[in-house]
This record gives C-alpha cells, structure tokens and sequence, in this order.
C-alpha cells in the first residue's frame, strides 16, 4: 500500500499544474488469460478463458489532441486453468490477486468531426502479486459424455506464484466517442503479455483409470481484455477556486 501511495504522490504535482489537459477514467471489462502447457500423456490442453473481470481509475494527460500519457490502477484477479480435449473435464480457480498500475501512451486519430477518434495503444504494466509464493494444492474429479463414451477425469495439482512482481507489455487499439458535456465513452481492445512465468500448476492426471500421466501447466501473465470507459476533464470537477 506505501508503493500505490508513492507512485499516486509522484504524479499529483502534473495533475496540479495541468488540470485543463488532465483528465481521469473509469474502465471495467472482461479478460481472457492465456496458459501454456506440456503434457507427457498429450490429453491435456489449455486454451483462453474468462475467470473474472479487470477494472480501475485510469488518469491521463492529453497533448496537443492527438498525443495522451496515462497511468493509473487496476484491480485484476487472475485465475488458473487446464482442460482436457473433448473440452471435458474443465478446471478453474483463482491463482493470483493483483494490484496493475498501466502506463500507456496514445496515438489519436480523428475519424469523424471531432467526435470520433482511433487510438493506438503501447504501454507497460507492473504488477504487484498479492499471493506471491503462496503454493497451494488440490484434487479434481470429473464425469463426462461424449459421442456415447463415458469419460472419467481425476487429477491432483499443485500450484505455485513464482514472482512478488511481474511486468507485462500493453499493445491495443481504442476508439472514443466524445459526448456534448466533454466526458469521452470509450471500447478498447488489448493484449497485454509477460516475459518469464508468473504462477505455474504441477498436474498429475488419469483417465478411465488408466495410466497415471504428469503436466505442466503455467502462465506469464498474459491475457487479451476488452475494456468499456468513460474519462472526464479533471478541471471540470474541480471548483473555480482551486482551478485558478
């Protein structure tokens, strides 16, 4: 909590000195987290998958229009998750709480009248893992059908969050829709991916009780989010008074 205080004081003497081209955001919207795997006994996959929404207060600093800095944070709780083919047997559960502070910059492109505009987006993210080395384990049962077959699934895991911070690199596209009252609602799409293993799964799987078969599964943090948004000139809810 000291770090998100410093980091928020860092940027305040900007916000300050620039209220009319400063503005701050809300956004909030599904994620879908990629894992990878290898698998001794290949029955075993993993595929993108939604355990739960990101979201959080975004800040920026817009120059000359078209150019826009932000930073900000978000609450993002990630999951974990391996399934076997046939889609059966699917398993989730949550790996990682985690405190994201963004910092991206904006290239705009207006579209139509001054109202429309696209956006490119590259950025980098650090995370901060709130279960960092937490090792946790567990057992999972399933019974499914397929094309007539019965299928029974047992597995045992053990996971692990490897690192206390991580980083994730941020690219993406936005579009904004600017209203009459000057607030901005806006749809971003981005991918957002790691360099090294954040939270990793040791599996031990059986089918139809047959051979006992060993998997590993892990991520880097990487996952694909679309983000709904609406940002507000920071002077405008400001009084006159600590305006001038």
């Amino acid at each position: 909590m000291k770090f998100i205080l410093k980091y928020i004081l860092l940027f305040l003497p900007i916000l300050v000195k620039s209220q009319n081209f400063t503005y701050l955001a809300l956004e909030f919207g599904p994620k879908f987290e990629n894992y990878q795997h290898f698998d001794n006994g290949n029955e075993l996959h993993t595929k993108p998958f939604f355990h739960s929404p990101i979201g959080g207060l975004i800040v920026g600093h817009e120059v000359q229009n078209k150019l826009a800095f932000e930073t900000g944070f978000l609450i993002n709780n990630y999951g974990e998750s391996y399934r076997f083919k046939g889609d059966f047997g699917d398993f989730t559960s949550t790996s990682i709480l985690a405190c994201q502070l963004p910092l991206r910059l904006k290239n705009r492109i207006n579209l139509w009248k001054n109202k429309l505009d696209l956006s490119t987006i590259v950025g980098y993210s650090l995370v901060i893992n709130n279960y960092y080395d937490v090792t946790s384990s567990g057992l999972y049962e399933s019974f499914s059908s397929s094309s007539g077959s019965i299928y029974h699934v047992y597995s045992e895991y053990v996971s692990k969050s490897q690192k206390r911070f991580f980083g994730l690199i941020e690219t993406g596209v936005e579009l904004d829709y600017k209203l009459n009252n000057s607030s901005t609602l806006y749809l971003s799409t981005t991918y957002l991916a790691g360099l090294s293993k954040v939270v990793e799964l040791d599996v031990l799987y059986s089918i139809n009780e047959g051979k006992e078969e060993t998997a590993n599964v892990f991520s880097n943090g990487d996952y694909f989010s679309i983000l709904f948004g609406i940002r507000y000139p920071l002077a405008n809810l400001l009084p006159d008074k600590i305006q001038d």
